[in-house]
């Protein structure tokens, strides 16, 4: 098992499948850089996102599994197949989906708060299991 934390989360943002590249997860297989040439709607979280990504053998092969977790107040179109872009710390981009299937699942937990003042937040949990589910990519 091997696994990857990301050092911090500056950016978040979804776009829409159908705007992406074809065969994201294959061209990152094989070397070939992926790029984002779309607009990227952003999500304004609270707090410090989480990103973790596990490799792990699964039925003579690799599987990977990426779990993004945050906290917003945004609305987030949970009807339609979307892909997550996330740029840490180090100003590296990463994209979680793709325009084919495997989609990334998304949990969404809401939260009413207290009158004494915590947030009405939904915390969001994505999900992927793929070859390759944490993509680099330049945007």
């Amino acid at each position: 098992m091997i696994r990857q934390s990301l050092p911090g989360i500056i950016f978040l943002g979804y776009v829409q499948k159908d705007r992406l590249q074809r065969q994201i997860m294959q061209k990152s297989l094989a070397g070939l850089p992926v790029g984002i040439f779309t607009d990227i709607t952003p999500i304004n979280f609270i707090g410090t996102p989480q990103c973790e990504s596990q490799n792990d053998y699964d039925n003579n092969g690799r599987i990977e599994q990426t779990t993004l977790t945050f906290v917003t107040c945004d609305s987030i179109p949970t009807h339609e197949h979307l892909a997550f872009v996330i740029t840490d710390a180090n100003r590296q981009s990463y994209i979680i989906g793709q325009r084919e299937r495997p989609y990334p699942i998304i949990k969404i937990k809401k939260n009413t708060g207290t009158p004494g003042g915590d947030t009405n937040a939904k915390t969001v949990e994505v999900t992927l299991y793929a070859h390759r589910s944490l993509v680099p990519c330049k945007r």
